[in-house]
C-alpha cells in the first residue's frame, strides 16, 4: 500500500508538469521483501505485487516533442544533451529551452539563471541569431556557442527543481558536445514527455490495487480477531 501511495505521488507530480517544457517523467522503483533481506539493491517495479516499498524515483531522459513557438529566445535541442546554465550552486543543465532576457540583457532561464555559452554568460544587444550548430549571433557578431553537456553515464543526472538537473561528481560527469551530436532549433521548445493517457491509466490501475491491497488488510485482520477471540473457546 505504501509504494502504490508512493507511486500515485509520482503519477500526479507527471500530470502537474505535463505542460512544462524539458520535464522528464518520474519513474517510482521499488525493493521486494526477498531484495530486502538478500540486499540485492532496486529493481524496476512494472506490477505492484512485486514491491515492498519505494526506494527511490528516477526519471524518463527520453525527448519530448518539439513545438514550434515563433519566439526568436526559444530554443530546441534535437539529439542528446542539455544546455548549460550558471546557477547561485554551481553548473546546472535543463532541456527546456524557454529563455529571455534578464534586467541586465543576459540570456536567461525562466527563473533568471544565466545561460552559458562557450563564452560564458551573453548579452544579447541586437537581433538574435542561432545556427543549427549553437553559434549565437547578436548586435552584428558572433558570441559564441551554446553550451551543451551530455553526461557521461545514463544515470548522471539528478533532478534539482526548477526544470534543472546536476551531475553527479559535479562537472566532471559531463563533457561537452560534438559537433552534429546536438542541433539548436530556435523558434521552437522541447515539450515534456509524459503522456497524459498513459498516466491517467496507471493512476487508474494504481488506485485500483490500493483498494484490493486495503480490502486484504481489513480481511487478514478480521481473521486475527476471529483467531484471537474465538478460535478454541470452550463452549
Amino acid at each position: 500500500m505504501k509504494f502504490a501511495e508512493a507511486m500515485q505521488t509520482t503519477i500526479a507530480n507527471n500530470l502537474a508538469n505535463s505542460s512544462t517544457p524539458g520535464f522528464k517523467r518520474d519513474l517510482a522503483v521499488g525493493e521486494s521483501f526477498a531484495e530486502m533481506l538478500a540486499g540485492a539493491g532496486k529493481a524496476p517495479i512494472g506490477k505492484l505485487s512485486t514491491a515492498a516499498y519505494a526506494s527511490a524515483v528516477y526519471f524518463d531522459s527520453s525527448a519530448g516533442t518539439a513545438s514550434n513557438t515563433d519566439c526568436p529566445f526559444d530554443f530546441a535541442i534535437e539529439g542528446d544533451g542539455c544546455f548549460a546554465v550558471q546557477t547561485p550552486a554551481g553548473e546546472r543543465y535543463t532541456r527546456a529551452g524557454n529563455f529571455r532576457l534578464d534586467t541586465e540583457s543576459y540570456l536567461s532561464t525562466a527563473d533568471g539563471n544565466r545561460v552559458l555559452t562557450t563564452e560564458g554568460p551573453v548579452v544579447v544587444d541586437g537581433a538574435l541569431e542561432v545556427t543549427a550548430d549553437g553559434t549565437i549571433y547578436t548586435g552584428g557578431r558572433a558570441r559564441g556557442r551554446f553550451l551543451i553537456k551530455v553526461p557521461l553515464e545514463p544515470d548522471v543526472l539528478t533532478k534539482q527543481g526548477a526544470n534543472l538537473f546536476a551531475a553527479e561528481g559535479g562537472t566532471g560527469g559531463m563533457r561537452e558536445a560534438a559537433p552534429g551530436e546536438a542541433r539548436i532549433v530556435q523558434g521552437a521548445v522541447e515539450l515534456s514527455n509524459v503522456n497524459v493517457v498513459r498516466e491517467m491509466v496507471q493512476m487508474i490501475a494504481g488506485y485500483r490495487v490500493f483498494e484490493s491491497l486495503q480490502r486484504a488488510v481489513v480481511s487478514q485482520d478480521a481473521c486475527l480477531d476471529k483467531a484471537v477471540n474465538e478460535v478454541g473457546r470452550v463452549g
